[in-house]
């Protein structure tokens, strides 16, 4: 698949969030080079339909703008003994398609790395949550009536084309959907043919109605919701209170002593120098970063280290094999008779003093053979040790 940046989703950076961001429409034809059907196209969402295993929610219904019960193409299944009560029936699955409904694809992010990948060109750069849609719909029929969604959304047309129309912005920012008719909404700022490659962007409140045209429509909807000053002020706050100075259980009740008071009020005026003293730029990035990786609109890019086929190609190190240190953090424990406590990822271990020595001693991209990582070892042990701390991505292969 192509490599794509946040700058080919919106153009010019400092322009959309001048002029775009959380204030109207914005349309981009011809954004996405390549192959935009590498993205997402019709024949891996058979793939998925074949697989059998895709259940609601990640797979809904619309028809004629009204959703379809999931009893309508699902049945139960027994898996092992395990009774699956909503496995999609592939052929009527079909049959409501060919009858002009639309196939709503539900948080592909969440099954597609490559779909995970894409929105996070939009988590990296905005720090918030987010879902891909895809939305599946036949020749000349239309999915949805005249709405708006309570998130921004990123449209994406990866096969086939839509017809949108687009309105600007209405109220101010709510969790609630929004129902329209033509007649309520007059002239659309924004009319257009999507065609592969084409972008919109729709800020909160933008109704919006799509319909396929001559050509079977693959759209993703990315959507994505910006947190609030309220929400990023919490996580400031919980984070300057977690420490021992804040661990206490005050009694609060009705018969509580002035003493208490006293206490809370000290409190108050500890959280408040702390908060005096926060470096801005820093807490922004720091939450930038925690934003990026938000449950459960997009978990967390896989490390090297949590995949099966990473852990199975250590079976064969070699003694020769270059290693070096990662960034993953190691911290030294107790030392007795010989021997250290090392705790990575939560877990603990007890290795050999030496051991503990060289890899506290190595730095961040040095590199190292396996056979001699642990000098006071034969090769073989080395080894061994080397592919254990590789699998808890202290080491890993340098080539």
């Amino acid at each position: 698949m192509e490599s794509y940046t946040f700058a080919d989703l919106v153009g010019d950076e400092e322009l959309f969030f001048a002029e775009y961001w959380d204030k109207k429409p914005m349309l981009r034809k011809n954004a996405l080079k390549g192959n935009p059907a590498d993205i997402l196209s019709i024949s891996r969402l058979d793939e998925m339909v074949d697989m059998e295993v895709i259940r609601p929610p990640y797979v809904r219904v619309n028809l004629n703008g009204n959703g379809i019960s999931e009893k309508t193409f699902t049945r139960t299944v027994t898996v092992q003994g395990t009774e699956i009560p909503d496995s999609v029936i592939p052929e009527r699955l079909y049959d409501l398609y060919r009858a002009g409904a639309t196939i709503v694809w539900s948080s592909l992010n969440h099954i597609e790395p490559r779909l995970r990948s894409f929105c996070g060109l939009i988590s990296d750069k905005l720090g918030a949550r987010t879902d891909c849609v895809a939305f599946l719909t036949p020749a000349g029929h239309q999915g949805f009536n005249p709405h708006h969604d309570p998130v921004d959304l990123f449209i994406v047309q990866t096969e086939g084309t839509k017809h949108w129309r687009l309105w600007n912005p209405v109220g101010e920012r709510s969790s609630q959907i929004g129902v329209y008719t033509e007649e309520q909404l007059g002239e659309p700022a924004i009319d257009v043919l999507l065609e592969p490659g084409d972008v919109l962007y729709l800020p909160y409140h933008t109704p919006h109605a799509a319909a396929a045209r001559d050509r079977t429509s693959v759209h993703l909807s990315i959507m994505m919701r910006p947190r609030k000053w309220e929400e990023l002020l919490h996580k400031t706050v919980e984070a300057l209170t977690e420490g021992p100075e804040f661990a206490a259980f005050p009694y609060i009740g009705d018969s509580r002593g002035a003493s208490v008071e006293e206490e809370f009020a000290a409190k108050l005026t500890a959280l408040a120098a702390k908060l005096g003293a926060v470096d801005a730029g820093a807490e922004l990035d720091r939450l930038l970063d925690s934003g990026r990786r938000l449950e459960p609109g997009r978990p967390p890019r896989h490390r090297p280290e949590d995949t099966f086929a990473y852990s199975a190609a250590l079976d064969g190190l070699a003694p020769g094999s270059a290693l070096r240190r990662t960034g993953t953090p190691l911290t030294v424990g107790a030392t007795d008779n010989g021997r250290t406590q090392l705790t990575c990822k939560g877990r603990t271990i007890a290795v050999p003093t030496a051991v503990a020595d060289v890899l506290t001693g190595l730095e961040e991209g040095a590199e190292v053979f396996a056979a001699t990582l642990f000098p006071d070892l034969p090769a073989d042990r080395s080894v061994r040790n080397a592919q254990g701390f590789a699998r808890l991505g202290v080491l890993e292969v340098a080539a």
